[in-house]
């Protein structure tokens, strides 16, 4: 029973199953990267405690670089990057001396380190995170003016004014607005400041080569005098970015040892290679694998002096009539030869078609009775299976069954015969034929 299921596995396999060839693309990795994108700076300092202060008001627009060498395997990636834009805030209140604002051009310069957290090849979204060292050159300025040299005078009411708060103004003096040009240069405030950055966001895969970055970095700096005014603490700012990101690759080391292989070959010596000894340089040879000592013409191919398809040295019948159609042996097929092979295509056909459309042991047994009845009404015995097949008729009944053929392919396996791929798909040919 064992051998009868193993007789319908292999069949199944060796008739419906061909063979599939895969080749492998070089193997490229990323090792740098170029980014550009664009952002929104937002200040968080001692400026923007009062009443009324939106952060939505005072957000900046920012501009950002990026350059990265990656290293341990897309793990950790060393980066510098600038950052251009601008910082601000301001604040309304009763309370006059909360009045404040500020505007200040930024020019960041980083070096980063980022962890992505997955390295996965082809993996869709990246999260990462990021630190480093920032150093920012800044440059604040107020508005305190309008109207050329016109101040803001704030009143405890809430209200501005072209005049100070005296009893005197209270009837003339004007309500103005903030025209928001910041015209005053802060000399008080900090020039320059160092940063701890500390970030996270995600990439997301376009191709091979680009990608998408949405992430936000945090920088905690060293310095409490940008926006002009001490005593809360150091100032931070957020900058929110979306960029796009292209990737550098080269072939990996796997790839460049085999290129390197591939480069030390000696091509010219391969030029003059004659691996079947027939006196014609491969580089011409049409027929490679000619047998040793086979009469070859001058493209390598076996000679053929009749014409017929079939190479002399497997020819079995020497002068054949030009245009008659021969066998592989280069005998003449006659017209009962060929009704003969075509009845056998036929059977061989429909049993084929049988155990197809019916792989089970049920077909089997039917094709084995079948076989066996055909053999007992004709004459003939052992003789009647080729020279090839004979080992396989291990019971020596003169015809090959099922079970012989599935101990043939359990022998392949588990290298007890000499049976080829090739040789097992002509013997289970032969079992349909007979």
């Amino acid at each position: 029973m064992k051998k009868l299921y193993s007789s319908i596995l292999f069949f199944s396999s060796f008739l419906l199953i061909s063979p599939n060839l895969f080749s492998q693309e070089d193997k490229l990795v990323d090792v740098a990267s170029v980014s550009a994108g664009m952002g929104v700076l937002t200040f968080n300092g001692d400026i923007g405690k009062g009443k009324d202060v939106s952060a939505y008001t005072y957000i900046r627009g920012g501009f950002s670089l990026n350059v990265e060498r990656r290293f341990l395997n897309n793990w950790l990636g060393a980066s510098l990057n600038v950052v251009n834009g601008k910082l601000a805030m301001g604040e309304r209140s009763k309370d006059v001396t909360r009045n404040k604002n500020f505007e200040t051009s930024l020019t960041q310069f980083g070096l980063n380190i980022t962890a992505y957290l997955q390295n996965k090849k082809g993996t869709p979204v990246i999260p990462y995170l990021t630190t480093g060292f920032a150093y920012a050159s800044l440059k604040a300025k107020t508005d305190i003016k309008y109207s050329g040299d016109s101040l803001y005078y704030y009143w405890n009411d809430g209200s501005i004014r072209n005049l100070p708060q005296l009893p005197a103004n209270e009837f003339i003096a004007k309500h103005v607005n903030r025209d928001y040009i910041y015209e005053t240069t802060l000399d008080s405030a900090a020039k320059s400041s160092m940063a701890l950055p500390i970030g996270l966001g995600f990439k997301l895969k376009i191709g091979t080569k680009l990608e998408a970055n949405i992430g936000a970095t945090y920088h905690l700096c060293f310095s409490d005098g940008i926006d002009a005014f001490k005593g809360g603490g150091n100032d931070k700012y957020l900058y929110s970015y979306f960029s796009l990101t292209y990737n550098i690759q080269q072939r990996s080391k796997e790839q460049k040892e085999k290129d390197k292989k591939s480069s030390n070959v000696d091509f010219a010596s391969i030029d003059k290679l004659d691996m079947d000894h027939d006196g014609v340089k491969d580089v011409d040879d049409l027929c490679p694998g000619t047998p040793k000592g086979v009469k070859v013409d001058a493209k390598g191919c076996p000679t053929d002096e009749d014409g017929d398809g079939v190479p002399d040295y497997l020819d079995k019948e020497k002068g054949t009539t030009k245009g008659s159609i021969v066998d592989a042996e280069g005998k003449t097929v006659t017209d009962a030869m060929m009704l003969e092979k075509a009845m056998k295509d036929s059977i061989a056909s429909g049993r084929n078609d049988i155990f197809k459309n019916n792989p089970s042991m049920a077909s089997l047994k039917k094709l084995d009775t079948e076989i066996k009845n055909k053999a007992q009404t004709s004459s003939g015995g052992n003789a009647k299976i080729p020279q090839q097949f004979k080992s396989a008729d291990t019971n020596n009944d003169g015809i090959i069954s099922s079970s012989e053929i599935s101990a043939v392919i359990e022998g392949f396996f588990d290298g007890s015969n000499n049976y080829t791929v090739e040789k097992i798909h002509a013997l289970i040919d032969y079992f349909f034929e007979q």
